[in-house]
């Protein structure tokens, strides 16, 4: 598995007074009020929050889809000014082209970055290996689980080796047992390949679970009002994944994140 991955640039990702609005009928309609926050290379961080509170804003922003209104997005101390390789995002719904394989999608940025045909093919080996989708190369996505889909779009975006991996609620429409499967694969993966991720979700549950930081949003305009340490250990070393759900402090954190979340939509 470590053979899948280069060892990825260390850059640590820093905004600093971020304030973003838009303009809907002519009115400011403010969406993130001055976040300051650095995420060090190598971690996995989850954000939490309600609904509408400007989560997937802020990923844009990281991911140069957007410019902040004020205040600086920077990566290795170089301001974020539009899309970029070493930014990959993994969204909502599995963003695959139905005519054409597995394989074919997986390689795809690498086609379009026209890298050599011979490392192409076995960069895709690898992270469809990576991904538990070797025997799945020559399928087509409709012929695919809503879970396999979503393996195939995280192998599209690490084939392409990016540094900081965005994630915007890719398991929210699986079911439950299918969520709690690939919540374990990506943490494997994670591991394996030491990447920065960013991972936006909904779900107090789940952001503990992956996050070895956790972060919490208050409602519209959102701000951090949370941020929390979630590496946890068992017996001095990190918990196996199948471990984490059963540690005193993983309900700790639990409760923590959901109480922070609550805190923020109660009446001023």
């Amino acid at each position: 598995m470590a053979d899948a991955v280069r060892t990825p640039h260390r850059q640590p990702v820093e905004i600093a007074g971020l304030s973003h609005h838009f303009v809907v009928g002519g009115a400011e309609v403010p969406a993130l009020d001055r976040i300051d926050l650095t995420i060090e290379p190598g971690e996995f961080v989850t954000l939490a929050g309600p609904s509408g509170c400007g989560k997937t804003t802020l990923l844009r922003l990281l991911a140069g889809f957007m410019r902040p209104s004020e205040g600086t997005v920077s990566v290795a101390g170089e301001p974020v000014r539009g899309p970029s390789e070493e930014r990959g995002v993994v969204f909502q719904q599995a963003t695959l082209f139905p005519w054409l394989s597995v394989r074919r999608n997986v390689e795809l940025g690498l086609r379009l970055r026209k890298v050599d045909k011979a490392e192409r093919e076995e960069r895709t080996r690898q992270h469809l290996e990576l991904v538990g989708l070797t025997d799945f190369a020559d399928h087509r996505p409709y012929e695919l689980s809503g879970g396999m889909q979503q393996r195939c779009q995280i192998a599209r975006v690490l084939a392409n080796d990016p540094d900081i991996v965005l994630m915007d609620e890719p398991f929210g429409a699986l079911d439950a047992l299918t969520r709690e499967r690939l919540q374990e694969e990506l943490l494997e993966i994670w591991r394996a390949t030491g990447k920065t991720v960013l991972f936006i979700t909904h779900s107090v549950d789940e952001a503990v679970f992956l996050g070895s930081r956790v972060l919490v949003m208050s409602p519209r305009p959102g701000r951090i009002v949370l941020d929390e340490s979630a590496v946890l250990t068992e017996n001095g070393e990190r918990a196996a994944p199948d471990h984490l759900r059963a540690l005193p402090r993983f309900v700790e954190l639990r409760e923590a994140v959901r109480e922070a979340i609550v805190a923020g939509q109660q009446p001023a």
